[in-house]
């Protein structure tokens, strides 16, 4: 890094990246970014610039969540979906660690139908972006009423938020 150009640039690229949803750790691995430790040190030096920054990230970070929905709602493997959900929302908690001061939970009860379940994420996902744009919190439940369907036992609900476990995914039955 030569010149206060390169370092715009460089600067302009960083929050782009992180606009897009990429971690700072993840941006900071390649060579030609800065590492971690710089770019703390210039968002100490700059509250301007440290804004610009948060602001990105938050912009990434609502950009994964409605990524996330939407990849869900495209997978046509339940398993994969619930994989693809759980791997994102720790992914998501760990960067919502950026945003100390207001932070984020997102977590949903669903109902085994479809499209409760896109339904019951999708208000999870409305409620982080509602918390993080009002710089507030919430931990409001996201809770869906619904009608069994057959063979479900009345009342039975996953738990998204649940450690998993013995008889994750299983039917009342053991299958």
């Amino acid at each position: 890094m030569d010149t206060a150009a390169d370092r715009g640039e460089l600067i302009e690229e960083l929050l782009t990246e992180l606009a897009e949803g990429k971690g700072l750790a993840t941006i900071c691995r390649d060579p030609k970014m800065p590492n971690r430790r710089t770019v703390a040190r210039w968002m100490r030096e700059s509250s301007e610039l440290a804004d610009r920054i948060t602001e990105a990230r938050e912009a990434g970070y609502l950009y994964l969540g409605e990524k996330t929905l939407r990849d869900v709602e495209e997978c046509t493997d339940p398993i994969k979906a619930r994989l693809l959900f759980d791997a994102r929302r720790w992914y998501l908690g760990k960067l919502s660690q950026g945003f100390a001061e207001k932070p984020v939970a997102i977590g949903a009860f669903v109902n085994v139908d479809a499209g409760d379940a896109f339904a019951a994420v999708t208000g999870a996902l409305d409620r982080a972006a509602a918390s993080i744009a009002s710089r507030g919190t919430s931990t409001r439940a996201v809770v869906i009423e619904c009608e069994t369907g057959p063979g479900d036992p009345a009342g039975r609900l996953a738990d998204l938020d649940g450690a998993g476990g013995s008889g994750l995914g299983e039917d009342a039955d053991g299958s």
